[in-house]
């Protein structure tokens, strides 16, 4: 019901400083998509190891497990080193979701913005 919007509303607002900033004159999402990508930010969250360049240009028809593997690949990650992946700081998306979709729903200024870590943090 509604209560439960409302509830998922105010988590948001929390966790997020920038809500009203997003919600007061926010571009479309289409409006940043040049040449058919979008910029992606890997924030490291916790003791995960920081990359030098946080910023990438990713195209809109890469799915999320193109970012799983370019990371692990910048961090020289086996696969079986722990690495986790979350969509702003909330969820782990499913690694065939399009950077597109995800990209139109959770952006912040023209950024999609995915923290890691090496463990469990979020979710």
């Amino acid at each position: 019901g509604a209560g439960a919007a409302d509830a998922a509303t105010a988590a948001t607002a929390e966790s997020a400083p920038k809500a009203s900033a997003l919600t007061g004159g926010a571009k479309r999402a289409e409006t940043y998509i040049k040449g058919g990508k979008v910029v992606v930010m890997l924030k490291a969250t916790g003791s995960a190891p920081q990359l030098k360049q946080q910023k990438f240009k990713l195209s809109i028809k890469a799915n999320f497990q193109n970012v799983i593997d370019f990371l692990r690949k910048q961090l020289k990650y086996s696969p079986n080193d722990s690495l986790f992946l979350f969509v702003n700081c909330t969820f782990q998306p499913s690694p065939d979701e399009s950077i597109e979709h995800l990209f139109k729903c959770f952006h912040n200024n023209g950024t999609l913005v995915v923290n890691y870590c090496t463990t469990q943090a979020w979710g």
